[in-house]
């Protein structure tokens, strides 16, 4: 077996440094949360029109009960949005990368769910630098023994892309799974953002389900597994990607590569809810939950990758993966 795969996981889930994990999962630990902080602010001195009055009222109710709002969220307005972006610096790093006519595109139809999209130069669908879909949820389920408050109301991020549609991939910067463009690398700021947004709002958290692998990996820094066994995971996983890189391991799971020692099975990714913690109740059912702790130890999940293969991206963009241990030759195209 050890001829034919390489490399392994977290040999142990170890008590102390995943203990630490989960404190340091905090917007506060943020490069951005000062700035965005002050910032967030000023969301109060906006007038009515380019955002709506932040004062006592019920936001969850807003987008549960199907009343129709021309807010995104039932708070901002496009002009507020884009001022917005301005004064966190989005619009500025945009720029750099080439995109410098950024249009907004809200869609607020489904009273339920509001989608925002970011365009450059002309709202077309090879233009789309930016998609984001929210609605409000109830983190419901019972968050014993450290809350009381079994009903958490939470920002759920549906989707979320991020590309530059001016950009192709190359031989050193492959595809990860179901890319058409290349990322933005301005993931942490724009999860800050959210953060700071949903703050306003008053929200315990924010809930995500991602589709792939990848994005959980990428959610991991900021976000906590729910369930501890899928946490046990993904932390296991990092350190897998850490050590053969990103691509290697999304293109691997997507391949059937990536495999649970022992076993030999291929591992797959299940869609799960994730959690970034923003009230100190929520946060604290992570930190001082011993059965979540002592479930992620018991799981010790072990990873390997099959030996001898690599991710290649071709001059046209396609993404190969290529097999050349001895005994197991083939080249698999996505």
């Amino acid at each position: 077996m050890d001829r034919l795969f390489r490399g392994c996981g977290s040999l142990h889930v170890r008590s102390e440094t995943d203990r630490k994990y989960i404190d340091r999962t905090n917007l506060k630990r943020s490069r951005y949360y000062r700035k965005f902080a002050r910032i967030s602010r000023k969301l109060r001195d906006y007038p009515r029109g380019r955002s709506s009055q932040l004062g006592e009222w019920d936001l969850f109710e807003d987008l549960t009960s199907g009343s129709s709002s021309n807010l995104f969220l039932g708070v901002y307005g496009d002009l507020a949005i884009m001022d917005l972006l301005g004064e966190y610096g989005l619009l500025d790093a945009l720029a750099e990368q080439g995109i410098g006519h950024p249009l907004l595109d809200l869609e607020l139809s489904d009273a339920y769910r509001h989608i925002l999209r970011l365009y450059d130069g002309e709202i077309t669908p090879g233009r789309l630098v930016a998609e984001l879909v929210f609605r409000r949820t109830l983190l419901s389920r019972t968050l014993e023994p450290v809350t009381e408050n079994n009903r958490h109301p939470c920002l759920h991020l549906e989707w979320i892309l991020l590309q530059n549609p001016h950009r192709r991939f190359d031989g050193d910067h492959p595809a990860l799974p179901q890319q058409e463009h290349p990322g933005l690398a301005l993931g942490d700021m724009v999860l800050s953002l959210i953060a700071q947004m949903a703050r306003v709002l008053r929200m315990s958290g924010i809930v995500t389900v991602p589709a792939n692998l990848h994005a959980a990996l990428f959610f991991l820094r900021y976000y906590l597994a729910l369930s501890p066994r899928i946490q046990a995971e993904l932390l296991a996983l990092k350190r897998v990607a850490k050590r053969f890189g990103r691509a290697e391991v999304a293109w691997g799971e997507q391949w059937g590569d990536l495999l649970e020692h022992g076993t030999g099975r291929p591992y797959r990714w299940r869609p799960s809810e994730m959690v970034q913690p923003l009230n100190d109740e929520l946060h604290a059912w992570f930190k001082g939950n011993e059965r979540y702790t002592r479930e992620m130890e018991r799981c010790q999940p072990r990873f390997i990758i099959r030996k001898g293969v690599r991710v290649r991206s071709l001059a046209d963009g396609q993404v190969v993966r290529d097999y050349q241990t001895q005994g197991f030759p083939r080249k698999l195209v996505a």
